[in-house]
């Protein structure tokens, strides 16, 4: 039965109710965000469906210097050009609909949910939109994994990690991996061994405990952060990533923000969340790819 204090007029959900399911989806929204939050923000403040972001590549410069002679003029020179990259904005969001029957006759926190349902769309389309991105960006310097008895093992970690650091360039900060959560379970598992008669766990160092404890998360090598990704879909040969931060761009000329119009012949209020952003990678050469097995885990 309504309280009362959630509607107004015809049963309309009030300005103070919708302002609160703003707030708990905008911080929903905002807490469940990944791969947004480990790129380079660009073109803040500047508005329109499209910008042009420039960029320095340091790939043409790698091996552009001569071997001179003296009183020997350059022969060869290097052409200084204007790297740039378009990011197009794309608009995320979710409409939901809330008849009065369900008001009057509620037995669930109607905004409460409303703002999970708000959020939960909306980050699934934007965080699906940022892995899209990164897939097409990053097309080279793949690095494999193996069987699903091993896994996305520590060793294809740090060669996907030597393949960043070692190209002729300047490759700046940390580096992060997003990966699939079942691949991560792969990873943890074969840092222990088990003797099938005594069924002991012996563990490789400090990373076995490390990676079991706390395996939703973790640092490699001292320099890699990785993530795990809800996202990304199970199979015998999911995508992840590792890149460093200047590698990928991310734009936003609107913030998320939420409406409601109410439709009175349908007896109802509509509430729909948008927001606007683009994700794209700047700098392949800063990431590479990592194909590894990520089917639901056994024992």
């Amino acid at each position: 039965m309504a309280t009362g204090k959630t509607y107004e007029g015809a049963n309309t959900l009030t300005r103070g109710v919708i302002s609160d399911i703003e707030e708990q989806a905008y911080k929903m929204l905002y807490e469940g965000l990944l791969v947004p939050r480990l790129c380079k923000p660009v073109g803040q403040g500047q508005k329109g469906k499209s910008i042009i972001f420039p960029y320095f590549d340091p790939t043409a410069f790698a091996t552009a210097a001569s071997v001179l002679a003296e009183q020997n003029d350059f022969t060869t020179y290097q052409q200084l050009s204007n790297a740039s990259v378009i990011l197009s904005a794309s608009e995320f969001g979710i409409a939901s609909f809330v008849t009065d029957v369900v008001k009057e006759d509620s037995k669930v926190d109607i905004p409460s949910e409303l703002a999970r349902q708000q959020a939960i769309g909306v980050n699934y389309k934007y965080e699906s939109h940022a892995l899209a991105r990164l897939s097409a960006g990053f097309t080279t310097g793949t690095t494999t994994g193996s069987s699903a008895t091993t896994g996305f093992s520590f060793s294809h970690y740090a060669a996907a990690r030597s393949k960043i650091d070692g190209k002729m360039l300047t490759v700046p900060g940390r580096k992060v991996a997003v990966v699939p959560t079942y691949s991560w379970f792969l990873t943890a598992k074969s840092t222990y061994a088990e003797a099938t008669s005594s069924r002991t766990a012996g563990t490789l160092g400090g990373v076995g405990d490390t990676v079991v404890n706390q395996y939703y998360i973790n640092s490699l090598f001292g320099d890699v952060d990785v993530y795990r990704s809800n996202y990304i879909t199970a199979s015998s040969l999911s995508v992840g990533y590792m890149f460093v931060r200047d590698a990928v761009g991310v734009w936003t000329p609107r913030d998320y923000r939420l409406e409601k119009e109410r439709n009175a012949s349908a007896r109802g209020d509509e509430l729909v969340s948008t927001m606007r952003a683009c994700i794209k990678v700047l700098i392949a050469g800063y990431g590479v790819r990592m194909v590894m097995y990520s089917k639901v885990p056994t024992p």
